[in-house]
């Protein structure tokens, strides 16, 4: 692990600034999409990023994450000229809830096939009905 590695040549004693860069939608391409070097066609957003974090690196230093996370969100909100639309009091999001990324990365189930008959389908088709 990357973070472990630099924990033994400096120690914890660092704060750390996690970037978000998606998921390639197969587990087993995380390591490669992670560690692995940006696409041309994410340098729209990438080189806004990274110039926003050495802008406003001095917060971090001064202990001011907060500050430094709103910064840098304006900055790149400025430079992409993408900005999160702004949700009205009491509104709520229409279409699909959004799911965690993480079932992505899992392989999906088979269905599982309930019992029909027996003692405990028996007893649910009692208390819940039948499908007829």
């Amino acid at each position: 692990n990357g973070i472990r590695s630099i924990d033994g040549h400096v120690g914890n004693a660092y704060r750390r600034v996690r970037i978000g860069v998606g998921h390639p939608g197969v587990k087993e391409f995380v390591q490669h999409h992670v560690l692995g070097d940006f696409a041309k066609a994410d340098r729209e957003w990438v080189e806004p990023l990274l110039d926003a974090i050495g802008d406003h690196a001095d917060l971090i230093v001064r202990g001011d994450e907060p500050g430094f996370m709103n910064k840098v969100s304006v900055a790149v909100q400025r430079k992409t000229g993408v900005a999160p639309k702004p949700e009205k009091p009491g509104q709520k999001q229409q279409g699909a809830k959004q799911q965690s990324h993480v079932r992505q990365a899992r392989p999906q189930q088979p269905a599982v096939k309930l019992p029909e008959t027996g003692p405990m389908a028996a007893m649910l088709k009692k208390l819940f009905g039948g499908k007829d």
